[in-house]
């Protein structure tokens, strides 16, 4: 895989800036490819305190996570980035697509804003046998994320900040994630005060998951917003904005089960850009428009990538809420991709104490299927194919398509 550099027209040019480097493609990636296209994004970051090197590997990095988006992939990557130049760049596309050829066909410096553009193209490959791909989208419950410091809010006096980040998340999630959808909870708190009891250590209630129709439940947690002392340079008469760190973590949980199936966390920093004492508002385009509000954008993007590869390839569960007769009814819609005519298996659920007198669910595959007659929204509507099979189906009992 070959990234050129194509000579173009720049408001400044640099001659050490050679971009041209072999990429490793993985082994999962190199099935013929049926099919072929290009792809042109752009990446800009703001020179900060003179630093092109870094503002360039800023605009490298927020041009391919747009690839991911305009094309509808998304990329697993490891970067070497050497001074700004993109020496190796291993990754693959979760569409089962790998990109032949990535091209750096422009630079341009204005204004202390670095601008680059990057040419892709793309294969589509055949699916990975190991995993094949998830038709079905999850929905996620997305309570407020949970901060850490609080204290930390008062430089910017960074009002409802938990509650906008939640809803950046949920935007995010909603217009990138092909495997998932959000139910937005952005002004509820998970009380997760104590843990040991409340949440067993690392599981959650299952009867969040049941009141909200959500196969997952996705906690973020903000655990660094602080911000460093501010740098003089010009002898002390002029100060750089300070930089002011983004870390966060994203906790899965199942909804059926209530354990943990993926934690991550994240981190990035950027230059604070308002005034020392100035009240700062995170639901106003302002904040999002900054080199701040852009750097948490780009993280939560590159969380929901993470996040659909760990939903890519679990099999989605939904659950019967009713039953009437032949007929059932699955939470599981029109939302989460179910159509008319889609066939389902049920598998039986069963509760059993542990040792701590804790519920713990365990399932038995049956014989019974179902085939959906009417969907809407957030429900479908089914019925059983041969009824024989299907005496011991009761409501909670696990629906997965076929």
């Amino acid at each position: 895989m070959l990234i050129r550099h194509r000579p173009v027209n720049r408001t400044k040019t640099f001659n050490h800036l050679t971009v041209i480097a072999m990429l490793c493609v993985s082994a999962l990636c190199v099935t013929p490819s049926v099919l072929a296209e290009q792809i042109e994004v752009t990446g800009k970051a703001k020179i900060v305190n003179g630093d092109i090197d870094k503002a360039r590997e800023d605009a490298i990095s927020q041009a391919l996570n747009y690839a991911s988006l305009k094309a509808g992939v998304n990329f697993s990557s490891e970067q070497q980035i050497n001074q700004g130049r993109l020496t190796q760049d291993t990754f693959q596309i979760q569409r089962m697509g790998s990109a032949n050829n990535v091209e750096l066909m422009s630079e341009m410096i204005s204004q202390h804003t670095i601008t680059v553009v990057l040419q892709l193209e793309l294969s589509e490959q055949e699916p990975n046998a190991q995993c094949k791909s998830q038709s079905l989208k999850a929905a996620i419950m997305l309570p407020q994320a949970y901060l850490q410091e609080r204290e930390q809010l008062r430089y910017g006096q960074l009002a409802h900040f938990e509650e906008r980040i939640t809803e950046q998340l949920g935007k995010a999630i909603n217009a990138q994630s092909r495997y998932s959808f959000a139910r937005l909870h952005a002004d509820e708190k998970i009380d997760n005060t104590n843990q040991l009891v409340n949440f067993k250590g690392y599981r959650i209630p299952s009867w969040l998951g049941e009141i909200t129709d959500s196969q997952y439940l996705l906690q973020p947690e903000i655990i660094d917003i602080s911000t460093e002392p501010a740098q003089s340079s010009y002898m002390g008469f002029v100060e750089d904005d300070p930089l002011r760190q983004f870390i966060f973590k994203l906790t899965l949980y199942h909804g059926i089960s209530g354990e943990v199936v993926w934690s991550e966390s994240f981190a990035t920093s950027a230059p604070w850009e308002f005034e020392r004492q100035e009240i700062v508002s995170p639901a106003n385009q302002r904040f999002w428009r900054s080199s701040y509000g852009q750097a948490i954008s780009d993280v939560l993007q590159q969380s929901v990538m993470s996040l659909d590869k760990q939903l890519n390839c679990r099999p989605l569960l939904g659950q019967i809420v009713a039953r009437q007769g032949d007929r059932i009814i699955i939470n599981l819609g029109r939302k989460n991709g179910v159509k008319m005519g889609d066939k389902f298996q049920i598998v039986l659920q069963k509760n059993i104490p542990d040792r701590f007198n804790s519920m713990r669910a365990i399932a038995t595959k049956s014989r019974a299927n179902v085939v959906i007659e009417q969907v809407t929204e957030d429900s479908s509507t089914a019925i059983f194919d041969g009824i024989d099979s299907a005496d011991n189906i009761q409501v909670n009992d696990i629906a997965i398509k076929n």
